[in-house]
């Protein structure tokens, strides 16, 4: 369905703010986009704007996720997209979040404000009221929910995007009014411009950091070389730990015939999981990997002749990005699986010429231990409702991402002294 919008003036999101200069058409569905227009902005922006990708979580979206997509004009030419999902949130969606201790959330909330405001979160999943309008993707880290030519200042885009946002939310009031608004993810080396979100009443935070990998490695025996003695040991050890393990690299028909493990290894992993906004079926891997072909890699892990463990991972222009994993967690000890998977993620890295490899959050320490390097993102939310949205302040400002220690597994660079 095709919404179609000339320049308006949004009163609730844009106080204060100049009207923006952007016309917009909204779309519910990928087919009904004008892919034409779509193209001209996506192309500047992340591989997962594209619409091939789109059309397949589109196709095996979870239950509990419906998708908005806009083309903004300026001038009647196409000079930004946007998407965005729709999450309706349940009570288990919180997991053990909810059941967490006071001082998860720093004292800068009350006991008090907490007991409360958690009971709100449980009341209102239960009575699926609890809608989240996400600028982004729930899936993937990183700055993925927007992109817009070069001649745009994005400043200036966040403009248009606000009166986007107050307009998906007249349209959803048919379905279920939107509680919340989720804008994701920026790397705070560019909070300068991001932090125009401010203007229309969001809260900033800080999430899990990206870890990424700088590759700059020849071969993977190179990548060994250059770790300390302590860390190059540490890993061979764990590649010893799984000798016994072997890799096939899956089809989208392997795939297929063998949905039900791969089910049941992808929710080991998710059910792990502190908050879970959505969760996907082994279709989705199936139809990424038809869709994509060479560009989404699958691989299965083998002992004794049955599946114990996944990785997936996309094939970018200039980097790789890991994707979902699962693992059989009665053997990920014994055979170091998780382990062993971060370093075939690097592997691939390397054999692909790939000069970044994003392994996105969770396990940062771990993800350390390999070579990956903490790049801090920061996303912006807001209630919907003034009175709401100013009473969670404290709780927003309060929420820090989980403490770790950063690894260097390299050698110290000795740098050579100047005369």
């Amino acid at each position: 369905m095709l919404f179609s919008c000339d320049k308006i003036k949004n009163k609730k999101l844009s106080a204060g703010k100049k009207q923006s200069d952007f016309s917009f058409d909204l779309y519910d569905s990928v087919a009904a986009i004008n892919s034409e227009d779509w193209n001209i902005a996506s192309v500047h922006g992340s591989e997962f704007l594209k619409i091939p990708y789109l059309s397949v979580l589109e196709k095996e979206r979870p239950d509990n996720m419906n998708f908005h997509y806009a083309v903004m004009y300026q001038n009647n030419r196409p000079a930004a997209i946007a998407y965005f999902q729709v999450i309706d949130l349940s009570s288990a969606s919180f997991g053990s979040m909810i059941e967490q201790d006071s001082t998860e959330f720093s004292c800068a909330i009350t006991r008090y404000l907490k007991k409360h405001l958690t009971n709100h979160l449980i009341q209102s999943a239960d009575k699926a009221n609890m809608r989240l309008l996400i600028c982004g993707n729930t899936f993937i880290s990183g700055e993925h929910g927007f992109s817009c030519i070069p001649e745009i200042d994005k400043t200036e885009m966040f403009d248009a995007l606000a009166d986007v946002i107050f307009q998906i939310c007249s349209i959803e009031k048919t379905r279920c009014k939107i509680s919340a608004i989720l804008i994701k993810d920026f790397y705070t080396s560019q909070k300068n411009i991001s932090d125009e979100l401010k203007e229309f009443k969001y809260h900033d935070f800080l999430v899990e950091p990206n870890m990424i990998v700088n590759v700059n490695w020849k071969t993977f025996d190179e990548y060994l070389d250059a770790m300390s003695k302590k860390y190059r040991s540490r890993a061979k050890g764990i590649i010893k730990k799984g000798i016994e393990l072997e890799r096939k690299n899956f089809s989208a028909a392997d795939i297929n015939e063998n949905a039900l493990q791969i089910q049941n290894l992808y929710n080991n992993v998710l059910l792990k999981a502190s908050f879970r906004m959505a969760g996907l079926s082994a279709a989705y891997f199936t139809e990424m990997k038809k869709t994509l072909g060479d560009k989404f890699n699958f691989t299965a892990y083998y002992h004794d002749g049955k599946i114990i463990g996944f990785r997936t991972s996309f094939l970018l222009k200039d980097s790789i990005e890991a994707h979902f994993i699962g693992l059989n967690y009665e053997l990920n000890k014994e055979l170091e699986l998780y382990q062993n998977i971060l370093y075939d993620y690097v592997k691939d890295a390397i054999d692909n010429n790939r000069p970044q490899l994003f392994l996105g959050r969770t396990a940062s320490e771990i993800k350390s231990n390999v070579g990956a390097e903490a790049y801090q993102l920061s996303c912006y939310v807001r209630h919907r409702n003034p009175l709401s949205n100013h009473i969670i302040k404290p709780f927003i400002d309060s929420i820090k991402p989980t403490e770790w220690i950063p690894r260097n597994p390299f050698k110290e660079v000795v740098m050579p002294v100047q005369y």
